[in-house]
This record gives structure tokens, C-alpha cells and sequence, in this order.
């Protein structure tokens, strides 16, 4: 079995502005930055045949490269209690667009059916344990003005989900790049 997810890499420039958000929030269990990236379809554990399907399918999306930033802060909570810090995108429907092609070419090689949560595109930067409302709040508040520096998305990745050996987190890697059309 192997996990997979499709997503957006971040070019290093970015995710050193993301990362610099880090900080100032109770509770917050920060990502690495190797860890930030646009999630575009989670896939989850599947067979190897079933991995090599999701590959070549993913080879058949065609979409135009387009220019993104990411902007502001939002949160994901159950009801009161929030679990994650995010940033979110300044082209949500041409994220989505995309989204959704990728989302039918995982479908097709046999990987599942769509999601049961509304996308929402986003670059979750902390797993919240403890943190308040009012916290959450707080730390929004400093920094709704965040605005990262635009960038190229030219591509987008079959991803590897891989636990540490020593069970601290995860680490991703790269299967495959698909690269979206320069018009």
C-alpha cells in the first residue's frame, strides 16, 4: 500500500514566507516547511497497481499554467474547537477548476469516489491541540494582512506519503510532475 495525495509544491521562496507565520498561537503544532503545500486530492493508501493507474491518468489532465498568491488566515474547526490554521489562495476558482479535473482522473483510475468535504483551497500551516476560539482569533487578527509575493504554478505533483522511522511525523515525496500548459 502507498498513500497518495496530488498537490501543488511550493517554490522555496514561498514557503519561506509561510513558514515565517509560525509563532505566537497556543497550542499550534507547526509544519515543516518540506510539509507546505497546496493539497489539491487526497487519494489515500491504495495498492500499487492502483498507485500506477492514478499516475497515468493524471498524465491526461491538461490545464493552463496561472499566476497565485496566497492570502490570509483562516482556521478548520469541529463546532468550537479549532484544529488547524491555514492560509488561503487569491484564485479559489481557478484552483477549484483544476481541483476538479484532478479529482475526475483519481476517480477514473479507480481511487475512490469525490470527496465528501467541500474543497476548499488553502496550505494548512498548523495542527491546533488546546487552542481557544478567542486564541485563534488573536492570531488572525495579527496577521490579516499577510499576503505572499505572486508566483508561476506551472505543474503540479503526485505526492508519496511516508511516516518517520523514529514516528515523528511524516515526509513527502515527489512520484511524478505534470506540467500545466504555457499559453
Amino acid at each position: 500500500m502507498i498513500r497518495l495525495f496530488v498537490g501543488i509544491d511550493l517554490p522555496e521562496e514561498i514557503k519561506d514566507e509561510l513558514y515565517a507565520l509560525r509563532g505566537g498561537l497556543f497550542g499550534a503544532q507547526w509544519h515543516t516547511k518540506e510539509r507546505l503545500n497546496l493539497n489539491l486530492r487526497f487519494v489515500g493508501n491504495v495498492e500499487e497497481h492502483v498507485a500506477e493507474d492514478v499516475l497515468k491518468e493524471l498524465r491526461y489532465v491538461r490545464f493552463p499554467a496561472f499566476h497565485m498568491a496566497f492570502k490570509e488566515i483562516g482556521y478548520f474547526a469541529y463546532g468550537d474547537q479549532p484544529h488547524h490554521i491555514w492560509t488561503g489562495v487569491d484564485t479559489p476558482h481557478i484552483i477549484s477548476e483544476l481541483q476538479e479535473k484532478i479529482d475526475r482522473a483519481v476517480i477514473s483510475a479507480g481511487a475512490g469516489n469525490a470527496d465528501k468535504f467541500k474543497f476548499v483551497p488553502h496550505v494548512a500551516l498548523a495542527k491546533l491541540q488546546g487552542t481557544t476560539m478567542d486564541e485563534v482569533f488573536e492570531y488572525i487578527k495579527r496577521n490579516n494582512l499577510f499576503r505572499s509575493k505572486p508566483f508561476l504554478v506551472d505543474s503540479f505533483c503526485l505526492f508519496a506519503s511516508h511516516a518517520r522511522e523514529n514516528g515523528e511525523g511524516k515526509y513527502y515525496t515527489v512520484e511524478e510532475t505534470y506540467p500545466l500548459s504555457l499559453v
